[in-house]
Formats: C-alpha cells, sequence, structure tokens
C-alpha cells in the first residue's frame, strides 16, 4: 500500500511540475521582444538631366536626384518618392506643379531655366535627395532633402524626415508617436529644448521676438530621445541652417507610447 501511494504521489508531482514549466514558458512568450523587421538591402539610383547641348564643363542648369531605394518595400519606396516628387516642386509645401516623375520635373525646370535666361545668366540647379539616415528598433528616418537655385543670393534647402515602421509596413506621424493625453506637455518639452537652445547661441531679445517657438512634424527617435528638425527661416535666419531641437529620453517618459520608447541598444 506504501509503494502504490509513493508511485501516486510521484505522478502527482510529475505532473505538477509539467504544468509549471508550461506556465513559465507562456510567461515567457508573452515577455519576447517585440518582431524584429528583417535586414534592410538597399541600392542607390542617380539620374542627372542638363540643359539640351550643354557641355559637361560648362555652366548650365541642371538637375540631379539620388534616391536610395530599398529592396522589397514597395510602399516605402512609393512613400518616399512622393515625397520627394512634393519637395522637388514646391520646396516642401504645395506642390507647385502635376508632375509624377522626376523626368517630367527635370523637363520643366529646364524649360523655365530656359525662358528666363534673357534675363538672368545664372545657372539654375534643381537636386534631391533621399536616403536612410538612421534605423531604431523597427522605426527607419528616411532624410528627403531638396536644393533649388533660380538666380538670387542663395538656394532654397528643405529636408523632411519619413518614418516607416518596417515591421507594420506603414508611416509613422508624430501624432501615431505621442501618448493619448500628453500632447501639450510634449510641447512643452520642447518649448523648454528651444529656449535652451536659444540660450547656447547667445541671441539677443530681438531675436527671440522676431523667432518664436513652432511646433514640428518633422522628428526622429534616437538612444539619446527624440529630435526635431526644422528648417531654414522656421527658428532663425538662412545663415543659421536647419536646427534641431533635442527631447532628453529621460524626460519623455509618460509622453511616448511605449513601443517608441524602447531602452537604448548597448
Amino acid at each position: 500500500m506504501d509503494t502504490l501511494n509513493r508511485l501516486g504521489m510521484q505522478s502527482r508531482l510529475a505532473t505538477t511540475t509539467a504544468v509549471l514549466w508550461a506556465l513559465l514558458a507562456l510567461i515567457a512568450c508573452d515577455k519576447r521582444e517585440p518582431a524584429r523587421a528583417a535586414p534592410l538591402a538597399s541600392n542607390v539610383e542617380t539620374r542627372e538631366w542638363r540643359t539640351p547641348g550643354c557641355d559637361a564643363e560648362e555652366r548650365c542648369t541642371s538637375v540631379v536626384i539620388k534616391r536610395e531605394v530599398f529592396a522589397e518595400r514597395p510602399a516605402l519606396n512609393d512613400a518616399v518618392r512622393v515625397q520627394l516628387l512634393e519637395q522637388l516642386q514646391g520646396n516642401g509645401e504645395a506642390p507647385g506643379s502635376t508632375a509624377s516623375n522626376f523626368e517630367q520635373v527635370a523637363k520643366a525646370f529646364i524649360a523655365d531655366a530656359a525662358e528666363a535666361s534673357e534675363i538672368s545668366s545664372a545657372a539654375w540647379q534643381l537636386t534631391g535627395d533621399a536616403k536612410k539616415l538612421a534605423l531604431h528598433d523597427n522605426l527607419l528616418t528616411v532624410a528627403i532633402s531638396s536644393y533649388i537655385y533660380s538666380g538670387g543670393a542663395h538656394g532654397m534647402p528643405v529636408t523632411h524626415w519619413l518614418n516607416w515602421d518596417l515591421a507594420e509596413n506603414r508611416q509613422v506621424a508624430l501624432a501615431d508617436v505621442i501618448a493619448p493625453g500628453a500632447e501639450e506637455r510634449f510641447w512643452s518639452l520642447a518649448q523648454t529644448a528651444h529656449k535652451q537652445w536659444m540660450e547656447a547661441q547667445e541671441v539677443d531679445v530681438d531675436f527671440r521676438e522676431n523667432w518664436p517657438f513652432v511646433r514640428s512634424d518633422d522628428f526622429r527617435l534616437t538612444d539619446s530621445g527624440l529630435k526635431l528638425l526644422y528648417g531654414v527661416y522656421t527658428l532663425a535666419p538662412y545663415s543659421m541652417g536647419e536646427i534641431e531641437l533635442t527631447l532628453p529620453r529621460e524626460k519623455l517618459t509618460g509622453l511616448l507610447r511605449e513601443p517608441y520608447l524602447s531602452e537604448p541598444e548597448n
């Protein structure tokens, strides 16, 4: 009888142990890291157009477009192409024309330059560039830049940051990153970063009044926090170029949705 009792007890212990191991396995699965996107492969496409009949060594109107194209990422490539087309036609604002591809943009720009050549000898320039800037977890940031010179003292550069969730295969806007109900606190922190930037530049009272803080839709995540990008003539004169404000990671707790406030990589 004792032998039977011992065998029964051993059987119950074995069953309990198996159940415990199964529960531990489930807990481990619940705590597993989010799925990682497959490694990115890409190549750079470059296209160039010049005024017809213009020698390569002459100063003449030119259009040069370089674009990083990501393998097996058609939706991402299309989003980058649309944004770059918009910038090339309207300096990042509303499109200046309805061209649907880069060749149409180039030909229209060269034609406009030819018409203006009667009153100006300036060699017009139009450049576009799109390339990977950063990858934070599954969030890829593509820097999309354009530059247009059509006479005058200087050209006009424009840069926008396009963020793409590689795991979900979709574009991510700043509104998708800020936690619900935290928008005002987020922008209050951004204003603090702007004040610190002005103090570092040692600007005077007139500067502070003429160049007040504004919000930006351009952002990217880094191990140290979140960066906001501002184009020329937004927070400062042209001579100061594009400006980045950094919101420290330790101050973003509760302001960003949890998937976007991951621990920095070692």
